[in-house]
């Protein structure tokens, strides 16, 4: 078909050749056609059939503008018309006949002539030839319009329909009109039959309040950007919905508005995870320089209060305040570490660990403390090791199970389990603080009385409690946070009101490691049974425990090298070879860990004894060595004469330098 323009048509003078097909015989009657269109402006390329085998032929060989028809012999152009149609073809036919009466003229138009020329009236052919040329453009115009709206519609109805957000168009009353794919998944509706039975105002948003708020805004304002509510999903699922509306011209007094719905739930959940972690960062970091600063005041209290004790033994008035000043520091002490361990600042002695074997050695001290009424079961299951301090895990576990017992005040049921897990790239997404990788998990569950949302929330956050006053002190589960977190793992919570509770706990496992035992506690013993002759290097930047220290192994009878910091416990031991090196190790200008490397340069039997109560990096100490020992702050004078009298009674004492 012909795709001329009707600009071309129009101005034949400058047009194309005008591609024409003539049936006629006479060739005669050819020259008088084509003279008539030269005279009008047209130019001509014709192509002429006397016969119907050449009709045929030259409709297979070229496209043409124009098919002017006439009889053939034994070939009506009645019957090339109809063949021309017949084959699908819509070029103009115009009719050039020497006779044609009225009926035959309105039956030839009826089966698609565009008109029909007599012969004695040659002088209409360019006029008519115009007209069928100028709406066969128009036509072709038309389709051309037509195909490109088809093409526009079914690319916005794929745009629509494969989109990753939900549209929908609503009535006013907030009847789902029309809906998207995405839109019925973002609901979990089956298909659309389910969503006809949807309203927007009465069963999707879960506070319909809402849904008024965010129309009259609608309406008010034409449309409206970056709302959000919470939704009611057929499943029953809650889930929020960043919603864009924009108000549609009414139809007949009817309103109609556009709805696009984005699920946002996962991403408001890693929202509030992150904010949660950032606040939790820095109330700990806040908790931990005050929790370090106190835990040297605290252990100095504690310190001079058991020399006092010692030194009062013939005036039971003065002892006994004594003792009341050691028992309320004890309490601070233990206050302390919980802050300590919140905030991550523990120094810890990892190593391989098998959780089966700490929950298991937990189970008969459980059994005593959590009552009768309380039906207590482990199910441990196959393991990987772990690196951890193994108290810090007991520690870990015993709140958690305390924290479920206080929360089944009438009886109920505390399961302990342990499995493995593997997390991979899709399950980190979600949770920006965890790294794929394989997991030992520990899980405590209960059947007491729940949490709402609210208090789950918050209940890592120190000195939040929901218990009566003087009954807790809000510090149990933020030591738990804290020592999970140190040892690079992380926690989930599951509980609802009336459900119970259940905390999962997930420590990253080793790779090729073998456990190893629990060392055995030390027995008691009385600072008179520990006394010596040694020399004790003894640094530490906190003055009243320093000087607690030197007192108490200085009567005990040791030499003792007193320094404030690595730098001068170097240069004491320029001269003097000592037996053990006591170090902090957190210290101003040389800390703990530089000074025992430069110290084990000269003497490498030399033994270290490192305290601390803090660690600034929350990475505790280097790996153990043989001749290393660890004291936590704040201690006794007691803890002190025992731990220095069995490291050195336990190993071979240096007797030379470098």
């Amino acid at each position: 078909m012909s795709t001329r323009t009707l600009e071309e048509i129009q101005t034949p003078a400058v047009s194309a050749p005008l591609r024409a097909l003539i049936l006629e015989d006479s060739s005669d009657d050819v020259d008088l056609i084509l003279t008539e269109l030269r005279q009008a402006g047209f130019e001509v390329n014709p192509t002429v059939a006397r016969t119907k085998a050449d009709f045929y032929n030259a409709l297979a060989d070229r496209k043409f503008d124009v098919v002017l028809g006439d009889r053939l012999p034994g070939w009506s152009g009645e019957e090339a018309l109809a063949a021309l149609r017949n084959s699908g073809n819509e070029v103009p036919f115009v009719m050039v006949t020497g006779a044609l009466d009225e009926e035959a003229a309105v039956e030839c138009i009826k089966q698609g002539a565009n008109d029909y020329v007599l012969k004695g009236h040659l002088a209409r052919l360019p006029m008519v030839l115009t007209r069928a040329l100028t709406e066969k453009a128009l036509r072709d115009a038309n389709e051309r319009t037509q195909e490109a709206l088809r093409r526009s519609e079914a690319a916005n109805r794929d745009l629509v329909e494969n989109a990753v957000h939900g549209i929908a168009r609503i009535s006013a009353e907030g009847e789902l009109l029309e809906a998207n794919p995405a839109f019925l998944r973002i609901l979990a509706c089956s298909d659309h039959e389910q969503r006809k039975k949807l309203n927007l105002a009465h069963e999707l948003f879960r506070f319909p309040e809402q849904y008024v708020q965010l129309m009259a805004a609608c309406r008010e304002q034409g449309r409206l950007s970056q709302g959000e509510a919470e939704w009611r999903r057929c499943d029953g699922g809650i889930i929020t919905v960043r919603l864009h509306l924009r108000g549609l011209p009414a139809k007949g007094g009817i309103e109609f508005f556009e709805i696009t719905v984005e699920d946002v739930t996962e991403l408001r959940v890693i929202e509030r995870q992150l904010h949660q972690a950032q606040k939790f960062e820095a109330v700990g970091q806040l908790a931990g320089g005050v929790a370090h600063d106190f835990n040297n005041v605290i252990g100095a209290i504690l310190g001079w209060a058991e020399l006092g004790i010692d030194q009062s033994k013939d005036n039971p008035a003065v002892r006994e305040r004594f003792a009341r000043i050691r028992e309320q520091a004890d309490r601070a002490a233990r206050l302390t570490r919980e802050l300590l361990a919140f905030a991550r600042r523990q120094v810890l002695q990892p190593r391989a660990v098998d959780l089966n074997i700490v929950a298991g050695g937990l189970v008969s001290l459980l059994d005593k403390v959590i009552g009768k009424d309380i039906e207590l079961k482990l199910m441990g299951g196959q393991l990987e090791l772990v690196k951890a301090d193994p108290t810090q895990i007991e520690q870990v576990l015993m709140n958690l199970c305390l924290n479920a017992r206080d929360a089944m005040q009438e009886g109920g049921r505390l399961i302990i389990e342990t499995e493995m897990v593997e997390l991979d790239e899709p399950y980190c997404r979600f949770y920006p603080y965890v790294t794929p990788g394989r997991y030992a998990v520990v899980s405590v569950s209960d059947t007491g009385m729940g949490m709402n949302t609210d208090t789950r929330e918050r209940i890592f956050e120190p000195f939040f409690t929901t218990k009566q006053g003087g009954k807790g002190t809000g510090m149990g589960l933020a030591m738990v946070y804290g020592i999970v977190k140190q040892h690079g793992g992380f926690l989930h919570v599951y509980s609802e009101p009336a459900h119970g509770s259940l905390f999962r706990v997930y420590l990253p496992a080793m790779e090729h490691a073998r456990a190893e035992g629990t060392p055995a506690k030390s027995p008691a013993a009385s600072r008179a049974g520990m006394r010596g002759t040694e020399t004790i290097l003894l640094a530490d930047d906190h003055e009243s425990i320093r000087e607690m220290s030197r007192q108490t192994l200085a009567g005990l009878g040791y030499r003792v090298l007193a320094a404030c910091d690595g730098e001068e416990a170097l240069r004491l031991c320029e001269h003097d070879i000592p037996s053990l090196a006591i170090l902090d190790v957190v210290m101003p200008k040389l800390g703990g860990l530089a000074a025992s490397a430069a110290l084990s340069e000269r003497y490498p039997k030399l033994r270290v004894l490192f305290t601390s109560g803090y660690s600034s990096g929350g990475n505790g100490l280097p790996e153990k060595r043989p001749g290393q020992r660890y004291l936590q702050k704040p201690y006794s004078p007691t803890t002190l004469a025992h731990l220095v009298r069995e490291i050195l009674d336990g190993e071979p004492m240096v007797v030379s330098g470098d």
